[in-house]
C-alpha cells in the first residue's frame, strides 16, 4: 500500500468523466471495455459483476476499481444505480527514470479490487459532490471536482489499508488477447493496443510472447483469417465486404495477407473449399463455372497464380501464366480465332479465284471526307499503365469503375457492359434509367473476364488500383485503358476518359460547366464557408472520418469550405475509435451508412456511438446539426453526376438556391 501511496503522490490527475447510471433488473452491460481508469460506486441495489472474467458481486456502497483496457460485465439483479468516475493519471514530462520504472512495476491505476468501505456514507457524499460538479461543466467547477477527487482517493486509500484490502494485478496478457478477440475490426497497432490497455509496448510484446508463443499482431492476424474464412464459407459477401468485415480497409492488402499466410488467395481458398464440401455430397457436381451475369465473383489478383484441379483428394498444379480459368482461356481463344476469320473474309475469296468486291464498308471508307479521315486517325492516349495508340470513336464499351459508368454517360456513351453500382441492384438510383440493357460484368473489385470476352468490346477503361493485377488479361480481350487512382481525382480521370472514347470537346464542356457551377455556389454562399464542415461514415465494422482527399472533401475543398482540423488534412479517411470521437465535431455533420440489405447491424452501430457520451458531448450533436445523406453521393459513386448531386444537397442544407 506504501508503493501505491507514493505514486498517487506523484502523478497528476485529469477527470475524463463522471457518470450516473441506472439499471433495472435484468439490465446487462456487456464486455464494456474501461477507455480510462476508473471508481465504480454502487449507490443502490446489487449486481452480478465481472471484471476482465472474474466473477465479483456489486451491493450498495460497494467501491470497484479497475484499470484503462479492463472488460466490465454488468447484470443487474434489481434495480441498480452507480457513480461511475473515470480519470487519467499522467506523470511529469520529466520524471525520474526510477518512478517511471516503478509505474511500470506497480501500476495502482490499473489494480483491480472490490471491496465494502467500513465508513461508506463519506465516500458517498464525496461521490455525490463530483457528479453534482461535472454536470455543472466550467472551469472553476473541474477544478472543484478534482479536488474532491483527491479527498476521495485519501479516504478509500484509509480505508482499504485499515481493511488489509490487497487489490489484484490484471493479467496483462489476457487483457489483450480479449481486446483483440473483441475488437479486431478496428485498426490495430502494437502501440495503440499498448495506448489502450495503459501500458509500455515493451512489456506488452515481451509479456505476450511469453505466454502465447507468438506477437500480438500474428495473434490478431490470426483471428480476423479465422473470422475471414468463415465468412468465406458462410455468406456471399463480397471481398471488400469481408476485408471491412474483419478490419482491412483494403481488400488488396487483405488479399496479399490471406495468401501469405494460408498459401492461397481468398478466393481459391473459398471455392476449394466449396467445391469439396460440395463433392462430398454430390458425387456428380456440375461445372462450378458458369458463364451467367450473377455468376459467383472468383478472381483474385495476384499475377502469377497457380491455380489447382483436385481429383481424388490430390493436388495438381498447373502453372498459367495468367490467371484466368480454363473457360475464360477457352473462350478468350475462340473469340480471337472467330475475330481473325472476319476480318480475313475478303483474303480467302481472292485465295479461292473468287471475285472479289469492295465491302460496302470497304466503299464507305474509301469515299470518306477528309474530316472523317482525321476523326479516324491514330491517337496516343497516355494513362496509368503506360501509353495506348487508339483509332476513331470506339462504339461498343466496357467500364470497370462507378466513377467511370458516370463519365461515360455524362459525355453521351452507354456502356455496353459495366460493373455494378456498390448501392443498387444493380445500378444507383440516379443512373439506372440510363443503363437499361447494360450488362453487369462483376464489381469494381472482380470484374468477370468471360463476361467481359463475351461482350466483344473495341475499348476497356479500369483503374490501376482496383485492376492493375488483371490489365494483361484485359489487353488480350480489347485495348485497355486505366485510370491511376479514385477518391478526390475524379476531374483528371473523366478528362482521361473523354480522351479514350474520343469526346474530348464533350468532356471539356461538363468540366467547364462543373467549373462554373462551383464558382456560382461559392459566391453564393459567402462567409458561410467558414462552417466547418464535417463528413463521417457508419458501417457494421468501422466508423470513418473523411478528409481533403476524399471524394467528398474535393469538393467541400472546392467551394472553400472550413474543415475540422481532424479533417483538414491532405489525405483521404482516418479509422475511429470511440475515443476519438471528439474528431468528428465541427459546425455541421454530413454523415453516411453503409448498409448491407436485410441487416441492421450498421444502424446498431449508428445508434450505439451517437448513444455515446463522447457524442452526446459534440457542439454538432447538441445543436442538432447531425445530418444523413446518401452514401452513393457523397462516398461510393465519386463521378460527375454524384459530385452535381452533392451540390445540390449542399444548396438545399444552406439555403442559397
Amino acid at each position: 500500500m506504501g508503493t501505491q501511496i507514493a505514486l498517487w503522490n506523484q502523478v497528476y490527475i485529469r477527470i475524463v468523466d463522471i457518470r450516473h447510471t441506472r439499471m433495472s433488473q435484468g439490465d446487462a452491460l456487456r464486455s464494456y471495455l474501461l477507455p480510462s481508469s476508473a471508481f465504480i460506486y454502487v449507490i443502490r441495489g446489487s449486481a452480478k459483476v465481472s471484471l476482465d472474467g472474474k466473477p465479483a458481486r456489486a451491493e450498495r456502497f460497494n467501491v470497484l476499481h479497475g484499470g484503462k483496457g479492463l472488460c466490465l460485465d454488468i447484470e443487474a439483479e434489481e434495480r441498480f444505480e452507480y457513480g461511475l468516475i473515470l480519470y487519467q493519471a499522467l506523470l511529469p514530462i520529466k520524471s525520474r527514470q526510477e518512478l517511471i520504472e516503478r509505474l511500470e512495476r506497480d501500476n495502482p491505476f490499473r489494480l483491480q479490487y472490490a471491496f465494502a468501505p467500513t465508513y461508506p456514507l463519506s465516500l458517498y457524499g464525496l461521490v455525490e459532490a463530483m457528479t453534482a460538479g461535472w454536470s455543472k461543466g466550467g472551469s472553476l467547477e473541474v477544478l472543484r471536482v478534482r479536488t474532491t477527487f483527491y479527498q476521495f482517493v485519501q479516504e478509500l486509500l484509509a480505508q482499504m489499508e485499515e481493511q488489509g484490502v490487497r487489490p489484484v494485478k490484471p493479467d496483462l496478457t489476457e487483457q489483450a488477447a480479449r481486446y483483440l478477440r473483441e475488437r479486431y475490426r478496428e485498426p490495430i497497432t502494437l502501440a495503440s493496443l499498448a495506448a489502450a490497455l495503459d501500458c509500455n509496448p515493451r512489456q506488452l510484446l515481451r509479456a505476450f510472447k511469453s505466454r502465447q508463443r507468438t506477437s500480438p499482431i500474428d495473434y490478431l492476424i490470426r483471428i480476423r483469417l479465422d473470422r475471414a474464412k468463415e465468412l468465406l464459407l458462410d455468406t456471399d459477401f463480397t471481398l471488400r465486404e469481408i476485408a471491412e468485415a474483419v478490419g482491412y480497409s483494403d481488400s488488396y492488402y487483405f488479399s496479399r495477407m490471406f495468401k501469405k499466410i494460408e498459401g492461397v488467395a481468398p478466393t481459391v481458398f473459398q471455392e476449394r473449399e466449396r467445391r469439396q464440401a460440395n463433392g462430398r455430397h454430390n458425387p456428380s457436381l456440375p461445372s462450378t463455372y458458369p458463364i451467367a451475369a450473377k455468376l459467383r465473383r472468383r478472381y483474385i489478383y495476384n499475377d502469377h497464380d497457380n491455380h489447382s484441379q483436385y481429383t481424388g483428394g490430390k493436388t495438381s498444379v498447373m502453372h498459367k501464366r495468367f490467371r484466368t480459368s480454363m473457360a475464360a482461356a477457352m473462350l478468350l481463344s475462340f473469340l480471337v480465332l472467330a475475330s481473325a476469320c472476319g476480318t480475313a473474309g475478303n483474303a480467302n475469296s481472292i485465295a479461292s479465284g473468287e471475285a472479289a468486291t469492295p465491302s460496302s464498308s470497304q466503299a464507305s471508307a474509301a469515299a470518306a471526307s477528309p474530316t472523317q479521315a482525321e476523326a479516324e486517325a491514330p491517337r496516343v492516349v497516355k494513362h496509368a499503365m503506360g501509353e495506348i495508340t487508339l483509332t476513331g470513336t470506339p462504339k461498343r464499351v466496357v467500364i470497370l469503375t462507378n466513377e467511370g459508368t458516370e463519365a461515360l454517360l455524362a459525355l453521351g456513351v452507354k456502356p455496353a457492359g459495366a460493373v455494378s453500382s456498390w448501392v443498387g441492384d444493380p445500378w444507383y438510383d440516379f443512373i439506372k434509367d440510363d443503363m437499361q440493357d447494360v450488362t453487369v460484368v462483376g464489381d469494381e473489385l472482380q470484374p468477370n473476364l468471360e463476361l467481359i470476352a463475351g461482350l466483344k468490346p473495341d475499348l476497356i477503361v479500369g483503374n490501376k488500383a482496383r485492376q492493375e493485377k488483371i490489365y494483361e488479361q484485359l489487353s488480350q480481350i480489347a485495348p485497355t485503358v486505366f485510370s491511376e487512382d479514385l477518391g478526390g481525382d475524379w476531374k483528371t480521370n473523366f478528362k482521361l476518359y473523354s480522351e479514350a472514347v474520343d469526346k474530348q470537346a464533350e468532356g471539356e464542356q461538363a468540366l467547364a460547366a462543373y467549373d462554373r457551377r462551383i464558382s456560382d455556389i461559392k459566391a453564393k454562399l459567402g462567409d458561410k464557408t467558414a462552417t466547418q464542415v464535417s463528413v463521417a461514415r457508419f458501417s457494421a465494422s468501422q466508423v470513418r472520418i473523411y478528409q481533403k482527399l476524399s471524394f467528398s472533401g474535393a469538393i467541400l475543398n472546392d467551394l472553400g469550405f472550413a474543415r475540422p482540423a481532424s479533417q483538414d488534412k491532405d489525405s483521404s479517411i482516418e479509422v475511429m475509435s470511440k475515443e476519438t470521437i471528439p474528431s468528428m465535431d465541427g459546425d455541421v455533420l454530413f454523415y453516411f451508412v453503409t448498409r448491407v440489405a436485410g441487416k441492421t447491424d450498421a444502424d446498431q452501430v449508428v445508434k450505439e456511438w451517437m448513444d455515446d457520451p463522447l457524442f452526446q458531448n459534440l457542439n454538432v450533436a447538441k445543436a442538432n446539426k447531425v445530418v444523413e445523406v446518401d452514401e452513393a453521393i457523397w462516398n461510393s459513386s465519386g463521378g460527375i453526376e454524384a459530385a452535381n448531386l452533392l451540390l445540390d444537397e449542399l444548396v438545399n442544407y444552406f439555403g442559397i438556391e
